[in-house]
């Protein structure tokens, strides 16, 4: 319950978009934007992704499944082994058009927080973020 009352900085937020479509990359910052988070980074590869862990302090990660070389469950299965250092702990979102029931429960056993299909709403991402970190949202 301690959680309940926590309240996020959204503009102390920092947001690793992974993606390997470049429209898919903006379209999630916009949304990003829009509920206040203006720290975001992007990768379109995993190597990228682990490029960008190395050099920035990462708050959560969102993370497209369909990508060329290595998918966004193969990257979290990386980043949870504690093989990049401090990944282990960043929340991770997975946001994908791959609806696949074992997709799904692969992600979760990985421990992928959440699963957004896209296209997305600023909204619903807002809502997995809040949930990614443990906080409460106020009804509205």
């Amino acid at each position: 319950m301690e959680n309940a009352h926590k309240q996020v900085s959204w503009d102390a937020i920092t947001c690793l978009v992974v993606d390997d479509d470049k429209f898919s990359r903006t379209f999630i910052k916009t949304a990003l934007y829009q509920i206040g988070i203006k720290n975001a980074k992007e990768a379109a590869s995993a190597p990228e992704a682990i490029e960008m862990l190395n050099s920035f302090k990462i708050d959560v990660i969102l993370l497209d499944q369909q990508m060329p070389n290595k998918s966004g469950l193969e990257l979290a299965k990386d980043l949870k082994s504690g093989s990049i250092k401090g990944a282990e702990n960043i929340p991770i979102i997975m946001i994908t058009v791959d609806t696949k029931e074992k997709t799904v429960l692969d992600a979760k056993a990985l421990g992928i927080q959440e699963y957004l299909v896209k296209p997305i709403s600023p909204l619903a991402l807002k809502k997995r973020i809040c949930s990614a970190f443990g906080i409460k949202q106020e009804r509205v």
